[in-house]
């Protein structure tokens, strides 16, 4: 049954378009792009991935602590020079549900992050991005997400927090890139 993810794909379509047309804007072949974009991601994926912890998501998904990538793009910004910047808080995960939904954006970031890597300038670094995933592990988190999200409650609420998900990461792309932030 693949209930779930149909959902989280079909309601969060728009934040998807909206996330990639403002993370669209940056290039990732200039160096001072490439540093604000991992800055924007440095935002929002490591306070995401320890609102997971903290809600104690490897119960649910035994190899998430393999899958997170917050020390990957802090690999990347001090190899630049940089150091991590204050994180934005993570919306609330306080179901397994919600972190589902939370995670489902992260995860789905991986896959795009591989295709993002290889417009990356040779000379900087890309940890972050170049993350290796186990083969079949996008379909494996899938199959899982689909077990664990039945009922209609769940997936909404798996929905909401991947809404809320997107919207960090737009956040710290509109901060990062000097837009305005819509509140």
């Amino acid at each position: 049954m693949a209930d779930a993810r149909a959902a989280l794909r079909r309601d969060t379509a728009g934040d998807h378009e909206r996330l990639d047309a403002l993370f669209g804007r940056f290039r990732l072949d200039d160096p001072v792009d490439y540093r604000a974009f991992l800055t924007a991601h440095a935002m929002a994926l490591p306070s995401v991935e320890a609102a997971l912890d903290a809600a104690g998501f490897a119960a649910l998904l035994d190899d998430w602590p393999a899958r997170r990538r917050g020390s990957a793009i802090a690999a990347d910004l001090a190899a630049l020079g940089d150091a991590m910047p204050p994180p934005l808080a993570a919306p609330p995960l306080d179901t397994p549900a919600a972190q589902w939904g939370a995670a489902y954006v992260v995860e789905g970031s991986r896959l795009g992050g591989a295709l993002l890597a290889r417009g990356v300038a040779e000379t900087s670094p890309t940890y972050y991005l170049g993350t290796p995933q186990p083969p079949g592990a996008w379909r494996n988190f899938l199959a899982r997400l689909d077990e664990q999200l039945r009922s209609p409650d769940e997936i909404a609420a798996a929905t909401e927090a991947a809404r809320g998900t997107f919207t960090l990461f737009e956040q710290a792309g509109r901060i990062v890139k000097g837009a305005d932030v819509r509140p």
